[in-house]
């Protein structure tokens, strides 16, 4: 009920406000609550990794010489934020606990797909590399439950996760949430171009010095801080 109506008064009132206007004590018990939940994915998501490393190697899926599979259990501060932007409550998300494979091409990609659902309890797919988010985003999503509780997997090309961690990155350099629309329209329609020939690329489309070249001839990204944007 405290994460409930914390929820409520953040999507109302928006998470600074809401935070600020909250009693000490309860605020203390609804954190409590909310790291204890969180910790309750560990134990799952280690089995899916551990799990997921060996399909990777199986599928030949090593990146050099290593096998780029990672894990983390969403951040505290992240969680937050997501109870303030949607309706679902904590119990509800199924991306606490998330697992990424970073793979070497797009047929890996859907090789370790096709080993995942021949052997896992798969409960939802979403193919954002046939369907892209609007951003240029580009993965292969899949949920899979373990001891009770949701994991997300995230299955990704080289570039496909370079694009991802340079959108995070420059969102943290900047202050400003690219991912979720954040960003003015130039920046994201660069984003987008880069999104675009990193797909061509992952197609077979251009070849790597095409594609290296048609990075180098993006405009120069400029993006206010959220300091600067907030001073107009």
């Amino acid at each position: 009920m405290l994460l409930l109506d914390l929820r409520e008064r953040m999507q109302r009132d928006g998470a600074e406000r809401a935070v600020a206007d909250s009693d000490e004590q309860k605020l203390d018990e609804a954190w409590e609550a909310l790291t204890w939940w969180r910790s309750l994915y560990a134990r799952p998501l280690s089995r899916v990794a551990a799990n997921l490393r060996y399909h990777v190697d199986r599928a030949a899926g090593r990146v050099g010489e290593r096998i780029e599979v990672t894990q983390r259990l969403k951040r505290l501060d992240t969680l937050v934020g997501k109870l303030a932007r949607e309706r679902d409550n904590v119990t509800q998300m199924q991306d606490i606990g998330g697992v990424r494979a970073v793979l070497p091409s797009l047929r890996h990609v859907y090789v370790v797909r096709r080993r995942l659902l021949k052997s896992w309890g798969i409960v939802r797919e979403r193919d954002y590399i046939a369907e892209p988010k609007s951003s240029g985003y580009r993965a292969l999503h899949l949920i899979v439950r373990r001891m009770g509780y949701p994991i997300e997997v995230q299955l990704r090309t080289v570039g496909q996760d370079a694009w991802a961690n340079t959108v995070e990155e420059t969102s943290r350099q900047v202050g400003v949430d690219l991912k979720f629309g954040a960003g003015d329209e130039r920046s994201d329609s660069i984003f987008l171009a880069m999104a675009e020939l990193i797909a061509s690329f992952d197609r077979d489309e251009l070849s790597r010095d095409d594609l290296l070249e048609g990075l180098r001839r993006l405009p120069s990204l400029t993006i206010r801080t959220r300091a600067q944007r907030q001073s107009k």
